[in-house]
């Protein structure tokens, strides 16, 4: 079975630059410990690391399934979930 960050990753490689922005734009206004400069320049693997130190895996994927829905992006979060 894929790993955690695996999950989280393959997840972000379905969206597009601009809707990689967006999801890293909802994370860092709704979380603390991810900042504004972090995300910036961070690539799919740079924001996953960073949303699994922050959050712990299994919280880190509730939190991706929770803004992919807030993007609209229901068939991915769908499918993080199973």
């Amino acid at each position: 079975m894929a790993s955690v960050e695996e999950l989280l990753l393959n997840s972000l490689k379905e969206l597009a630059r601009d809707e990689l922005k967006e999801f890293q734009w909802h994370l860092q206004k709704d979380h603390l410990c991810i900042s504004k400069s972090e995300m910036e320049n961070a690539d799919r693997l740079k924001t996953v690391d960073k949303m699994v130190v922050c959050f712990g895996p299994e919280e880190a994927v509730k939190i991706t399934v929770k803004t992919l829905r807030k993007m609209n992006q229901n068939l991915l979060a769908e499918h993080l979930e199973n």
